[in-house]
């Protein structure tokens, strides 16, 4: 049973261990809770459904730069596409480089919206190999990273994920299932461990382990009795 109980000048929901676990609720993030209609409140991880928007927002867009006739993507006629949200995160886009204008001549008045040019294979393999994974803090840079790896954020070669502290992982697909696969097998033997733990025994980096257990608490295999302490879900 959950019930409110005074702190400082406001109040606390408590609830025991056993149902934070059934709800897959994280103890430092924030929530908020909606009435629903009498006797009926819903609690909504505000952080996931921002981010799930922008993500659906990113979407639209990006399939609409792929997929419009030139003519549609002229400037001025492709914000008119755009709603007000859209237009904001599609400015966004534009100054981080995600979209870039056009023009074939100088003759024309109007540049041309296009998607910015995916590197050589080359070039990413140089910067990105197997085993590659990087962390960022700030939204700032979080977008910055999605910026220059939607599309293989998008064809599914990444795995990109924000955790509760404002941290942002992008994983090579391979590499996280191997960091996944060696926590997992870890922790099936401690059944509960910390961060510093997880990386003796694994062998891997400390903010790989972090990285990957923010994947396997958001997939249900772990979950996170306190901050840093995992414990292996059956």
């Amino acid at each position: 049973m959950a019930k409110f109980s005074k702190a400082g000048s406001g109040f606390a929901l408590q609830v025991s261990e056993k149902q934070l676990k059934e709800l897959e609720l994280e103890p430092e993030r924030e929530y908020e809770i909606v009435k629903a209609r009498k006797g009926l409140y819903v609690i909504i991880d505000r952080g996931l459904v921002e981010e799930q928007i922008v993500r659906k927002v990113d979407e639209k867009i990006l399939a609409l730069l792929e997929n419009s006739k030139i003519q549609d993507r002229v400037e001025e006629r492709f914000e008119k596409f755009l709603n007000k949200i859209e237009l904001l995160r599609f400015n966004e886009m534009l100054k981080e480089g995600i979209v870039e204008k056009f023009k074939a001549s100088e003759k024309y008045k109007k540049a041309v919206y296009k998607l910015k040019e995916k590197e050589s294979q080359s070039e990413r393999e140089r910067e990105r190999q197997k085993g590659w994974f990087v962390a960022v803090k700030g939204e700032g840079k979080a977008r910055e990273l999605n910026g220059k790896y939607w599309r293989e954020l998008k064809e599914g070669e990444l795995k990109g994920l924000k955790d509760f502290d404002n941290t942002y992982y992008v994983f090579e697909t391979g590499f996280l299932q191997e960091c996944s696969e060696r926590i997992l097998k870890a922790l099936q033997a401690k059944k509960t461990a910390g961060i510093e733990e997880i990386t003796a025994l694994t062998g891997l980096e400390r903010e790989a382990v972090k990285g990957a257990c923010a994947f396997l608490k958001e997939n249900g295999e772990l979950f996170e009795k306190k901050q840093g302490i995992y414990q292996y879900i059956q």
